[in-house]
């Protein structure tokens, strides 16, 4: 884990994304900034598709599942619309992705990762 700078990732994360809410409407709009950046592929996987978006959703925030939701992709703008019909669903969405790009989500995953396969990365635990 000491090989990861994770200030530095969260840095290039934070300059490589944007969300916007609307809670009114019940939406999230992820802006891709900066495309290029390794740390965005996550953000690019989105980027594929709505039904993939859908999956993804369902996975991580409705335990695989399917979510009352519209998505659009937009890749010649690089953003994704995704639009609730339910508060909750929405509110588990903004925190998820607010995480995921602001906080210490990718960390916290990597972490456990690590901490369940170490002996795989030639780590004991």
């Amino acid at each position: 884990m000491e090989d990861f700078n994770w200030e530095e990732i969260k840095e290039k994360l934070q300059k490589a994304v944007e969300i916007e809410s609307n809670e009114e409407e019940l939406s999230v709009k992820i802006k891709i900034k900066e495309p290029n950046i390794e740390e965005a592929q996550m953000v690019g996987d989105m980027l594929k598709s709505e039904d993939e978006m859908r999956q993804f959703l369902s996975a991580f925030i409705n335990q695989n599942q399917p979510i009352d939701c519209d998505v659009k992709v937009n890749q010649e703008e690089k953003y994704i619309l995704i639009q609730f019909r339910d508060d909750q669903m929405w509110e588990k969405t903004l925190k998820l992705f607010n995480d995921m790009f602001f906080g210490d989500y990718l960390k916290k995953m990597i972490e456990a990762m690590m901490g369940a396969f170490g002996g795989m990365f030639g780590k004991e635990d």
